[in-house]
């Protein structure tokens, strides 16, 4: 099948519908980068793949200025049974396929199959087919300018290996190869688990009942006639000695089990007469305590008339230094108003000091003035002569007395306090005392010891007894046991008989396994080398293409022979691309270290070519090269041209490129040589939101004469 024709809207570059005519041997497209070549092609590859690989989750293919938000792409294939149209749309997130063959119209992941069918018939019955084809695509058919060296430098040996194997059909041995070998680790796990956890264990069980039959087989049997008439005996005495409700059980003891329980409730019981004889020494200890007399009741009525009298004495302190507080005041007071008049005075003594004369200049009578002057500054300096402060001793003194009667007081009542909790707490413990006889059914009084002291002997007349039937009971249940024991040993007996048939069930299915997984190696390994013989035979077809292509392209003087080396390592097909040198004698090496980046190109270019010219199973005729001028240096173009000369007759070329020359170079060598070729040239002029603004120009077909003028 070719490529006829392309419809492209909301695209990548593409935002408003374009339809173009892809229906020729030879395909150009010309145009300065970023105007939409790329995305044309990659149009192409996400139209029959539903995927670009190289942009992996980065981003929707929906191009911003798409008018709906959404993108839509729907490619023409032609073949010999007509024509077929693959449409995808997306809007981001919902994907939709559609599929016509004919007047036959396939959805969704109906669609994804039949395409997969279509180009890769063997793919039909793949989960993963879309995937498979897209790498296959992207490795053999559409060489992208930025995945040129993928196939050498990215992919693992491995990842070589395994793509070859799905280009010539042998992935469905590669799938079945990985299943067997995925079945087989879990046979293995299981066989491991088997063994683990249940022969071990069951190995583990059958070794312990032999150590357990070996001690019981030195067991003496026991008849249990000769025992019973024992038991039934103790039984009696400790019904009698205890009574029938506390020992709980209507009748002797018949079983090992019934002998148990017995000899459980004679325990308790004897822990019982234990804490009661116990008890009974504890009470008759604090009875003495109890019986001494009572704290006497006047010691209280002293301290509450201490308590009494110091309140009044400290009553009469605060009265005696409140009335010394207020003579104090009214002193102090006094001594205020006295000193305030002689300042006054002392004030008018020298104002009338200033203006005194013979005559007085108030009243003008006459008087004696140095007597006058003489009285005046009495006046004054008696003002100035400070005054003896009150005395405050008998405050000091009635202070001090009331703090210590207070103190008095405090302790007083502190020593009452203590007395009265004292006589409180001896109350509850003795009405405690008293409660314990009551429980014991004695009454607290003088009749109290001689109570005590019987019950305390009567426990432990009791308990002796209760100690002897225990360590009967324990007799017996020692026979009683070594007839039991008898019994286990026939048990473990059956219960061996029961896991050796077990175990050899198990040990069965672990042998059955381990042979399922001998055979599934056996069969892993033939289909290790039936994978790596067919797929050696691929590659013998594939190697003398790369070669000759190489050649043509001869990107390098001295390493001039390619190489390409499959082997089976680690259970894993490898495939491993070289070079050498042929003029000495030298493996081959990895390309990558010896040529330049420019060489490299043209290694991965040739070798993309023969993937592409020697696919078997691939029923798409094309290849396509994305801008290869990018890639490779003048020289190496030239010889790339010259190869694609030669392709034209046997796939559809599709070849991007920026530079003019390049497009008029294989205008002219790739120009139609027969009336039945086509060759079309795509001219990207610009590029804006609505998206490229393109022409188309067709190469017409020339006879020899005019071939001849054109050349």
């Amino acid at each position: 099948m070719r490529f006829k024709a392309i419809e492209i809207e909301g695209f990548r570059a593409f935002a408003r519908h374009v339809a173009l005519d892809l229906d020729a041997d030879v395909i150009v497209l010309q145009g300065a980068n970023g105007v939409g070549k790329t995305s044309l092609l990659d149009a192409i590859l996400w139209a029959l793949s539903g995927s670009i690989s190289r942009f992996a989750d980065r981003g929707s293919p929906v191009s911003l200025y798409a008018r709906e938000g959404r993108a839509r792409v729907s490619l023409t294939l032609t073949g010999p049974n007509g024509d077929v149209v693959v449409t995808r749309s997306t809007d981001g997130t919902q994907n939709l396929t559609r599929l016509r063959i004919g007047s036959e119209e396939f959805e969704g992941a109906v669609a994804d199959q039949r395409i997969g069918k279509l180009l890769l018939p063997h793919l039909e019955e793949r989960q993963d087919a879309r995937k498979v084809l897209g790498s296959i695509l992207t490795r053999g058919v559409y060489l992208q300018q930025d995945l040129v060296r993928q196939f050498i430098d990215s992919d693992t040996s491995a990842d070589r290996f395994a793509l070859v194997s799905e280009v010539i059909g042998a992935g469905t041995i590669l799938e079945l190869q990985s299943a067997l070998e995925k079945s087989r680790n879990l046979w293995s796990r299981n066989t491991t688990a088997l063994r683990k956890d249940e022969i071990a264990p069951l190995q583990s069980r059958v070794v312990q009942i032999d150590e357990q039959i070996a001690r019981l087989a030195e067991a003496n049997a026991i008849q249990s006639d000769a025992t019973r008439p024992q038991i039934e005996a103790a039984f009696e005495k400790a019904v009698t000695l205890l009574g029938r409700a506390r020992i709980g059980m209507d009748e002797a003891p018949g079983t090992a089990a019934l002998l148990d329980r017995f000899l459980k409730i004679l325990g308790a019981e004897r822990a019982r007469l234990e804490r009661e004889a116990a008890t009974a020494e504890s009470l008759i200890e604090q009875l003495g305590e109890f019986s001494s007399t009572a704290l006497a009741a006047g010691e209280v009525e002293i301290l509450e008339a201490a308590e009494q009298d110091l309140s009044h004495k400290i009553s009469i302190a605060e009265q005696d230094l409140q009335t010394e507080i207020v003579r104090l005041s009214e002193d102090r007071e006094r001594r205020v108003v006295a000193a305030d008049r002689a300042n006054r005075t002392a004030t008018l003594a020298k104002l009338a000091l200033e203006d005194l004369g013979d005559h007085c200049p108030v009243c003008e009578q006459s008087h004696d003035f140095a007597h006058t002057v003489a009285h005046l500054q009495a006046l004054i300096s008696a003002a100035s002569q400070p005054s003896e402060p009150a005395s405050e001793d008998r405050l000091g003194s009635l202070n001090a007395t009331r703090s210590e009667l207070q103190r008095q007081l405090e302790k007083v009542k502190g020593d009452r306090l203590d007395l009265t909790l004292a006589q409180r707490d001896r109350d509850a413990r003795r009405a405690l005392f008293a409660s314990r006889l009551s429980d014991l059914g004695i009454a607290f009084g003088d009749a109290a010891k001689p109570a005590l002291d019987a019950r305390k002997a009567e426990a432990h007349t009791t308990l002796e007894q209760v100690a002897r039937l225990v360590a009967d009971a324990e007799g017996f249940s020692l026979q009683v046991l070594r007839l039991g024991e008898q019994q286990r040993r026939e048990g473990l007996q059956s219960e061996r008989a029961a896991l050796t048939e077990r175990l050899s069930v198990t040990a069965g299915r672990v042998a059955s396994l381990e042979e399922t997984h001998a055979v599934a190696g056996n069969i892993i390994d033939g289909l290790r080398d039936a994978s790596l013989a067919v797929t050696r035979q691929q590659i013998d077809r594939i190697a003398p293409l790369f070669q000759r292509i190489y050649s043509r392209i001869d990107p390098h003087p001295t390493f001039r022979v390619t190489q390409l080396l499959a082997a089976m390592k680690g259970g894993r097909g490898k495939l491993d691309v070289a070079i050498c040198d042929p003029d000495i004698d030298v493996e081959p090496q990895d390309a990558g270290p010896l040529l330049s980046s420019s060489q490299l190109n043209s290694f991965a270019v040739s070798l993309f070519l023969a993937i592409n010219l020697a696919l078997p199973s691939l029923k798409l005729g094309a290849t396509i090269l994305d801008d290869p001028l990018q890639s490779l240096d003048a020289i190496n173009l030239l010889g790339l041209v010259d190869v694609l000369r030669r392709f034209r007759e046997h796939r559809q070329i599709i070849v991007s490129t920026h530079e003019d020359r390049l497009m008029g170079l294989l205008q002219r060598k790739l120009r139609p040589v027969r009336p039945d070729e086509r060759m079309i040239t795509l001219i990207f002029d610009d590029w804006t939101r609505e998206g490229p603004a393109m022409r188309s120009i067709e190469t017409p077909f020339l006879d020899g004469q005019q071939s001849v003028i054109a050349a």
